[in-house]
This record gives C-alpha cells, sequence and structure tokens, in this order.
C-alpha cells in the first residue's frame, strides 16, 4: 500500500503530541522570580522543599528594593520580563504579590521602560484556595497579563497519593471543584509529576488531564535518586500504553504531553554541549530573606545537603564572580564523557541545583545521574510512539538520525548496496521469529533497523512492524513490481540494466545506490547523467574493486561526471549531488561505513557480523542479540586508522572488509583503495574551485602531491628503506 507521508502545509508540522510545550518568549525574556512565602497548606510529598514548617514570609519593601535594583542594572537587550510567583503556596500571599505587581507597573511607566508593555505573570499554585475573592479579584486585574498554572496530577488515586494536607487527606476533591472556573478563565495547562510509587498510574492521569479539559500537560519524573528495580520498565509501559490511545483515537493534533518530544533520544551536537540543562542564573529568584538566588532550586529551603546558593541580596546588589560561574557552566563540563558521548543524550534534562546539592563536592560542575535509565526508558517509548505515527498513520516527524545502524540480511541472496558484491546464490531467508527478536534488540540497544531485501521477489513489508522506523534497502525492479512509493523509508538499488526503472517514479527518488562493476565503468558517466534525469542524489558503490582497477578511466569518467554537476549545480541551478565527490565539501570528519563502530549486520542464521561481506565470506561472527562481542572494537574506530588520520578525503568508504581481505588488519588500507579515494578527491577539488566562484564549502581541499596517503607516514617509509610516493600524473 502506498502511504502519504505527511509534513504539513508549508513545513507545519501535523502533530501537537510531539512538540514541546513553549513558554511565553522562552529563552528570550528575563525571569525574576519571588519566593513570596515558605509556608504551604498542603505537604506533597515528591515535593522539593524540605522545611514546610516555616511560615517566613517576604516584605512588601524587600520585593520593592529587589524591582528597584534589578531596573538600574537591567540590560537594553532584556525586551520582555516574567514575574514567576511561587512558594509554598504563593496565593497564600495574594495581597503581597499585588502590591509587588501594582509597583513593578508604576516603576516600569515612570522610567519608560519596554518592560511596561512586555511583561508577564506566572503564578503555580496548588488550587485549594483559587476561589478566594482576593484571588478571584487579582485575577481580573491582571487577567490579559496573568497565567496561573494549577497543579493537578490526574486522577484522584495518583493525585491523593502524593498532593496531601498537613493531617495526610488527598487534595483532589479540594482542587477539583475549582477546576472549571479556572479553565473558564485561562487555558488549560499543568505540571505534572511522577516518582515511583505512582508510575502504575500515569496513562490513566494523562489521558483524565486531557478529558477534564487540561489540553497541554507538562509532566516529568523526579530527578532524586527514588528509583527502584524495573521502574524503568513500568515506565516505558505506560508510555506505550499512552501512545497506542493517543493513535487509535486521533488525538495527536489535538493534545500535548511533554513525555513525548521529537528532539530527543539522540546524540549531543557540539552546540549543545556548550549549553545548559536550565536557566538557573540566567533567571534570579528571590528569597524571603533579601537574598537573591540563581533559582528557587538553589534556595535553602530546597536543599537537604547544603546551604543556599546565594548570588547576592538587595542591600549590595550581584556578585559578578559568583555569577560567572553560571555564565560558564555547561553540559560539556558538567557532565561525564560517558553521558556527554551517550547516543541517546538529548533531551536528558537533569536539575542543576540538585546537581549541586548531590555533588561530592561543593560544585556546580558535577551531574547527578539518577535519571538515566527512566531516560531511556522515555527514548524507547518515544521511539515506539513515532515509529506507529509514521507507519500507521503517515506522518513523519521532524526528528535526527540515530546513531547506531543495524541491518538484516533477510536472505542469503540479498540485495548488494555497498562496495562488496553479493554473489551468492543460496536461499536461507531470515525467519520471522528471528526478524522480531532483533527489532526488540534495536528497539532496547537504539539501532536504527535497516533491512535489505532479496534480489528476487519475496519482499518483507514495513507495515507488519508499526512499532519499529525501519529503513528499507530494496533493488528497483522488485520495487516496482510491488508499487512501493518512493519516500525515505525507502532506497532504491539500480545498475545499469534498470535504470529505466526509476523513470516510473517521475523524479520522485530523491536518492539511489548505483551499482556497477569495474568491467561496465567505461560507460559510468553516461549512466551516472541518465540518472540524474530522476534523482538528485546518487550513491556510487564500485564493487569488488581489486589491485587492478583502472585509474586512468576512472579519472576520465569522473570528470565527465564533474562536468555535467557543474553545469546543473551553478549554470541551471539545480541541485546534484554524489557520494564520491561532493560529499567530501560537505562533510565536516571522516565518516566511512562505520562497520563494527557503529553498524552491526544481522545474519539470517540469527547471528551478528561486522558487515555483510563478513557473512557471507564465512568470517567470524561477533555473537548474537543475546550477547554482542566485538574483539578489538576499537580499530574498528576511524581514530585508530593510521593512514586515515593523514588523510582527508571524508568521502573515502574506507571498507574494513576490504582492508582484512588485502592487508589482513581492519584499519589499514590497500592502495588502490587509497588511490581510488584520492582520484576522487582531485576532481572534488575541481568542482571547489568553481563552487567557490560564487559561494562556499563547508570543507575546504588544498591541493595535494600524491595518490597515497601512505607516503604521508615518514616513519614507515623510512623503516621499509623505500619511497612510496606517487606521482599525480601517472
Amino acid at each position: 500500500m502506498k502511504k502519504n507521508i505527511q509534513k504539513g502545509e508549508c513545513g507545519m508540522k501535523k502533530y501537537l503530541m510531539g512538540t514541546w510545550v513553549e513558554g511565553w518568549r522562552e529563552a528570550k525574556a528575563q525571569n525574576l522570580t519571588f519566593i513570596v512565602t515558605e509556608d504551604c497548606n498542603l505537604r506533597c510529598k515528591y515535593c522539593y522543599v524540605t522545611h514546610k514548617s516555616s511560615n517566613a514570609r517576604m516584605t512588601f519593601e524587600t520585593a520593592k528594593k529587589f524591582i528597584d535594583y534589578i531596573f538600574k542594572i537591567k540590560r537594553n537587550e532584556q525586551h520582555a520580563v516574567i514575574l514567576d510567583f511561587i512558594g509554598g503556596e504563593p496565593f497564600l500571599e495574594i495581597d503581597l504579590i499585588d502590591q509587588i505587581c501594582d509597583y513593578f507597573k508604576i516603576k516600569a511607566f515612570e522610567l519608560n521602560d519596554e518592560w511596561y508593555w512586555n511583561y508577564r505573570i506566572n503564578v503555580c499554585t496548588n488550587g485549594v484556595n483559587y476561589n478566594a475573592e482576593k484571588i478571584q479579584n487579582f485575577i481580573k486585574k491582571n487577567h490579559m497579563k496573568l497565567s496561573v498554572t494549577i497543579s493537578i496530577d490526574g486522577i484522584k488515586e495518583k493525585h491523593d497519593m502524593q498532593r496531601v494536607f498537613p493531617d495526610g487527606r488527598g487534595s483532589y476533591d479540594a482542587v477539583m471543584k475549582n477546576v472549571p472556573l479556572w479553565l473558564n478563565e485561562f487555558v488549560g495547562s499543568t505540571k505534572v509529576t511522577f516518582s515511583s510509587d505512582d508510575l502504575k498510574y500515569l496513562k490513566d492521569s494523562i489521558i483524565h488531564l486531557w478529558n477534564i479539559g487540561i489540553n497541554e500537560v507538562a509532566a516529568n519524573v523526579v530527578f532524586e535518586d527514588v528509583w527502584k528495580e524495573n521502574d524503568d520498565i513500568i515506565f516505558e509501559q505506560q508510555l506505550k500504553q499512552l501512545a497506542d490511545y493517543v493513535i487509535e483515537n486521533e488525538l495527536y493534533d489535538k493534545y500535548q504531553c511533554t513525555l513525548f518530544v521529537d528532539s530527543i533520544g539522540f546524540p549531543e551536537t557540539e552546540d549543545s554541549l556548550n549549553q545548559t540543562s536550565c536557566g538557573a542564573g540566567i533567571m534570579l529568584a528571590l528569597g524571603v530573606d533579601g537574598k537573591i538566588y540563581p533559582c528557587q532550586r538553589y534556595y535553602p529551603d530546597s536543599l537537604n545537603k547544603r546551604e543556599g546558593y546565594v548570588l547576592g541580596d538587595i542591600e549590595h546588589g550581584l556578585d559578578k564572580n559568583r555569577l560567572r560561574v553560571f555564565g560558564t557552566v555547561a553540559k560539556k563540563y558538567q557532565c561525564s564523557e560517558k553521558c556527554q558521548k551517550c547516543e541517546v543524550a538529548s533531551g536528558c534534562m537533569y536539575c542543576q541545583a540538585f546537581s549541586y546539592d548531590d555533588a561530592d563536592t561543593d560544585t556546580n560542575f558535577q551531574r547527578a545521574t539518577y535519571i538515566c535509565k527512566m531516560h531511556k526508558a522515555r527514548v524507547r517509548a518515544n521511539n515506539y510512539y513515532f515509529a506507529k505515527l509514521r507507519n500507521i498513520k503517515g506522518i513523519r516527524a521532524e526528528r535526527g538520525e540515530f546513531e547506531k545502524n543495524m541491518y538484516f540480511i533477510l536472505g542469503d541472496n540479498y540485495i548488494s548496496y555497498c562496495s562488496y558484491l553479493n554473489e551468492a546464490n543460496k536461499q536461507k531467508t531470515m525467519s520471522e521469529n528471528i526478524i522480531k527478536k532483533g527489532l526488540e534488540y534495536c528497539h532496547n540497544n537504539f539501532y536504527k533497523p535497516i533491512f535489505v531485501h532479496f534480489k528476487g521477489e519475496r519482499f518483507v513489508r514495513q507495515a507488519e512492524y508499526d512499532s519499529y522506523e525501519i529503513l528499507h534497502i530494496v533493488p528497483s525492479d522488485f520495487c516496482m513490481n510491488n508499487e512501493i512509493y518512493p519516500n525515505e523509508d525507502y532506497i532504491i538499488v539500480v545498475s545499469p540494466k534498470n535504470i529505466l526503472n526509476l523513470e516510473k517514479w517521475n523524479g520522485k527518488c530523491k536518492n539511489v545506490i548505483f551499482n556497477i562493476c569495474e568491467e561496465e565503468m567505461e560507460n559510468l558517466s553516461q549512466y551516472i547523467t541518465k540518472c540524474y534525469e530522476y534523482t538528485d542524489r546518487i550513491n556510487l558503490n564500485i564493487q569488488n574493486i581489486t589491485s587492478k582497477f583502472n585509474y586512468f578511466l576512472y579519472k576520465k569518467e569522473l570528470k565527465r561526471i564533474a562536468d555535467f554537476i557543474i553545469e546543473e549545480n551553478i549554470n541551471n541551478g539545480k541541485e546534484k549531488e554524489i557520494n564520491v565527490l561532493t560529499d567530501i565539501l560537505w562533510l565536516e570528519e571522516h565518516e566511512g561505513c562505520k562497520a563494527g563502530e557503529k553498524n552491526l549486520t544481522y545474519a539470517p542464521d540469527g547471528k551478528l557480523y561486522i558487515c555483510p561481506a563478513y557473512y557471507s565470506q564465512g568470517m567470524e561472527e561477533i555473537g548474537d542479540v543475546g550477547s554482542v562481542n566485538i574483539l578489538n572494537q576499537q580499530l574498528y574506530s576511524v581514530k585508530y586508522f593510521p593512514i586515515c588520520q593523514n588523510c582527508d578525503t571524508y568521502q573515502c568508504e574506507r571498507c574494513v572488509y576490504i582492508n582484512k581481505l588485502y592487508t589482513g588488519e581492519v584499519n589499514v588500507s590497500p592502495e588502490f583503495q587509497c588511490k581510488k579515494a584520492h582520484i576522487e578527491r582531485m576532481i572534488s577539488l575541481y568542482i571547489q574551485s568553481e563552487i567557490e566562484k560564487s559561494g562556499e564549502v563547508l570543507h575546504h581541499l588544498d591541493k595535494i602531491e600524491y595518490l597515497d596517503p601512505y607516503s604521508c607516514l615518514k616513519h614507515n617509509s623510512e623503516l621499509i628503506g623505500m619511497s612510496v610516493g606517487d606521482d599525480l600524473n601517472e
């Protein structure tokens, strides 16, 4: 069945469930938090405020001095401000909040400051006294500039388990009687916190909140050390059940829940590693004592092991040296190397203040990791949800790429997709049971499943595995026979004999794999230009290359292809790519096939191998989905490739099978593989010279005087006592 993949008109997303719930002018407004009281009329069990018996309250004079100071030091680029009121329970001090807001508005008006117009008042309340007359008058007075959030944890059983009065009674009924009034005054949005004891209520609680009119649910699990064995399993199961409910009832474009977010579960980028997990220090929190804190979680009542972290006070202002800490903390300095390199690190939130409280020393540069298993469970559930959204509803989420891939060789007679030419005629196929085991392994270990299909007539359809995002590599002729619609889920493999199959897709194939053997290379440029009539990108594989490779002919054909690309890209405005020539200009680092490093091959026998060639050639296995053991795995990483470390041919596949076959080592390339890559580099340099006349490339190439980078290894040259240099004209 052909599927219409929906991305929405003008790039708009066709789903709400999976998008982030953004706050007003998020990351663009100065946030000022007023801890107006330490007192609260509830004793929520999971609350991070540890000393709830205090009746301390902020004075108006304290708040007034803080506002005066903030206006005095305000920078011109701070165009908007959020006044956050918290406690304790902030509405216990409604008179004080009203006074503070009035004073802020008068001060901004007197100073003719843009904050007079660009401000927002936020109050997060437990909702117990929401219907009080003074509170309702405050809401009416500030309604157009006010946001009030009532914390409701879900169903009565879940809410009353955690959110209790001082005498132990649940507060659900007391809060719910005020919800209709609240929903009549504000857009329904709430914050829900889950802990170990109440995870079993997650699905029902979220659905309950939607049903009573709360469309936006910001939910999280606590960051503290509360988690028990198998809590992550319960968490994942609850989220998957919620995902099924959403998709079955087509609620994905009606509600939001922050437990599903399309940006989580991928490796951290360099930019994200240079950022913090929160806004501590950017926001400022004023305590009842007149001291200024990085946020409310650094306040003494919120810490268990340490004193409050003070940035200054209303009498002396901010200590700029202490503030410098929060201008320098970033994930790359707070997180261990293991966390930084985690393949699903994005979206793994942590509380900076709690990490400070839990650190081995009095430092902000240490991260608590109690949430690790829970985050991974959330990622698995998100992958499940977005796969079903894609496969069942045809809605493709805007997400990143998996860090790791597992190639499923569905049968011995599989279609070749790399430099290895599969010539096997055996008919062994992968059983349904083995496929399911492999998919489960991928799900649990964050691998992208890639199905490598048969040359023959059997086809495994993705519809059988709706909870997985599967990429299919299929032969073009069979793809046509089975009416497979070309999209990002299918990569089409073509060869000289079936190029014309592409014509039937009317230019909808954006990316194809083109396989060719050495003996067919004389007409390579003709084949490639013909392919470009139907696609914009070609991944070229010259298969089973040997030491007899005809470099001269290859160079000549690549030059013709380069001229065509230059004409199309520069003169005709059509972007045409081919991996061996254009990738090098746009890659920041070596890629290669990553076999043994990031990619594994899953064979019909249920065993795992380094790559398809290792399986087809009867080379050693590396285990199965129950136990993977890659000996000397570091050798499969490019940083352990001695020759590659002296080379900038980033487009080179650096095939580990060819390496092993000809040199006996997976990390040492044979001469002909290096020379082939440098002929490609030579032609890429020619393309670069033309592109740079009107634009730029990401990876600028300099002219070099060799074909084999081995010649740069002076140490090795001296050891063997001979020259290994090459003449570019040979």
